[in-house]
């Protein structure tokens, strides 16, 4: 990152919170899956009875560790991407390949920002029709909002990760064949 701005910076470091927050509740989710998934394996084998309690606890656990590891994902650039017109320009006979470059750049992150945009829209209005219903999961009786929230979380910060990342990448110089 080369710009001073102290947005920039703040910004960034508001991310980097995020991203230790995430982190934090990636590690806690997990410990407490795997604690879960030890409490039904010993009550089943061991003791010959089932916990359906554990077995949700388990289901919840890992539904929010699949949204917050995608919003951490994200931010990581760890999912998969499709590089087609990123080949396609460094292969060019274009002149100015690194304003293509950093055009697409900028086009593929707020065209995933719009589209979790519009997905948390859609989602929330769900929610907001499942949290008005006194519906609760069937053996621990959570409130079935609860059971949904994590979709729309992981998306609320993948779409803070967007913009975090498309801040970085204007305030960025494009790269030339001079500073590599």
């Amino acid at each position: 990152m080369t710009s001073d701005s102290g947005f920039v910076r703040a910004f960034h470091g508001l991310n980097r919170g995020l991203v230790s927050i995430e982190t934090f509740l990636m590690a806690a989710f997990t410990v407490a899956l795997v604690g879960a998934i030890f409490i039904e394996v010993v009550c089943r084998y061991l003791l010959f009875i089932s916990t359906a309690w554990s077995e949700e606890l388990a289901r919840y656990l890992f539904i929010w560790l699949t949204y917050v590891g995608s919003a951490y994902a994200l931010n990581e650039g760890g999912h998969i991407e499709i590089d087609v017109c990123q080949q396609v320009i460094e292969k060019s006979k274009l002149k100015r390949k690194d304003v293509a470059l950093k055009v697409l750049e900028v086009v593929s992150i707020v065209s995933t920002t719009l589209f979790l945009v519009v997905f948390s829209k859609i989602f929330w209005d769900y929610m907001m029709v499942i949290w008005a219903s006194t519906q609760t999961s069937p053996t621990m009786r959570i409130p079935m909002g609860l059971i949904y929230l994590p979709v729309f979380v992981g998306n609320v910060l993948g779409v803070f990760h967007c913009v975090h990342h498309l801040v970085v990448c204007l305030s960025a110089p494009a790269r030339t064949a001079e500073n590599g």
